[in-house]
């Protein structure tokens, strides 16, 4: 048995997610290999190289685009490459967040046109994750990253696509 002598910085405090919460949600089988039939996403499509000697490969973050920072508690580490089991963490535990009253968001991720199709599904699944049911998550794909997807990928997911404001 291997002991950790390393200490997190501020164990689910600031801008990370706790470590023994999400390493027991990582842990949990029932967890789907994400594969892009869009683009040759490497993120996405490469996640079991071999890193065996990294503890993390990386980290993702749900971040505010009106205020420009990260959401407190939704910084995840990847272990195998950027995998969309990460993200929903992050994801879900931004949600969860000073939301009261929300009742949209705009998600742009790299990967939406993969990852929003069974998003739901991974969340009602999982007895870690939740948002609310009522919240509606419009994808988008950031305009540097949707040029590299499939023409149908640009009308739907661009950004200037969501360019409307609700009043409510």
């Amino acid at each position: 048995m291997t002991v950790h002598l390393q200490v997190w910085l501020m164990d689910g405090l600031g801008f990370m997610v706790s470590r023994l919460p999400y390493h027991e949600y990582l842990a949990a089988p029932n967890h789907s290999l994400e594969w892009s039939p869009c683009n040759n996403h490497r993120a996405v499509n490469q996640p079991n190289s071999s890193r065996a000697w990294l503890e993390a490969t990386g980290i993702g973050a749900t971040t505010c685009a009106h205020h420009g920072c990260s959401v407190p508690h939704s910084v995840v580490d990847f272990q195998k490459g950027e995998r969309q089991v990460n993200m929903d963490y992050s994801l879900a535990n931004a949600l969860q967040y000073n939301m009261q009253g929300i009742r949209h968001v705009i998600n742009f991720y790299d990967v939406n046109c993969t990852y929003m199709r069974m998003l739901r599904q991974h969340v009602g699944n999982n007895k870690f994750l939740k948002f609310p049911t009522e919240m509606e998550i419009i994808p988008g794909i950031r305009i540097w990253h949707v040029h590299g997807h499939q023409p149908q990928c640009f009308s739907r997911y661009a950004p200037f696509v969501h360019q409307r404001c609700w009043v409510d």
